[in-house]
């Protein structure tokens, strides 16, 4: 097994709001077509945190404050090759007004809908650890080879 020889580090944020969370299907390679929180690049001299909140402006018009980490992914996917370091977060009540982005459709999705909609398979993985309570960060490391098919998972 090849691995890429850098790594892409990224934060993706999800955005609560009245029992809804604001998902975004991709129009875009990874996870084209599926539903995910909106997030991207982490951008040279940038915190974390910095980055979730610019990401959820840039791609949908509102502001977060606080952004709360609950979890760290590692996805791997050697058909591209890419490494990536996804931190990922939780932000709830945000504030100004939704905008379409050019990443692909944003929904406010209810949490009992949640289950009909085609999300990435890691993101299912973590998705109650995003929920509770529980203050310990969730981790796990996803190989892929492309974003369909799954060679090894496990969750530290």
């Amino acid at each position: 097994m090849t691995f890429p020889d850098h790594v892409v580090a990224s934060s993706l944020c999800y955005v609560f709001w009245d029992a809804k969370v604001l998902l975004i299907k991709r129009k875009h390679a990874p996870h084209e077509g599926l539903w995910s929180p909106p997030g991207g690049k982490i951008e040279i001299g940038e915190t974390l945190e910095e980055c979730a909140v610019r990401e959820i402006k840039e791609e949908t018009g509102l502001h977060i404050s606080n952004p709360v980490l609950r979890g760290i992914e590692t996805a791997i996917d050697i058909a591209f090759p890419v490494h990536w370091l996804l931190f990922i977060f939780r932000a709830d009540n945000p504030s100004g007004d939704l905008i379409q982005s050019t990443e692909g459709e944003l929904r406010w999705i209810g949490l009992h809908e949640i289950a009909s909609y085609n999300r990435p398979y890691a993101d299912t993985r973590y998705w109650e650890h995003l929920l509770g309570d529980d203050s310990a960060l969730w981790r796990g490391k996803f190989v892929y080879n492309t974003p369909e098919r799954l060679i090894e998972e496990s969750i530290l």
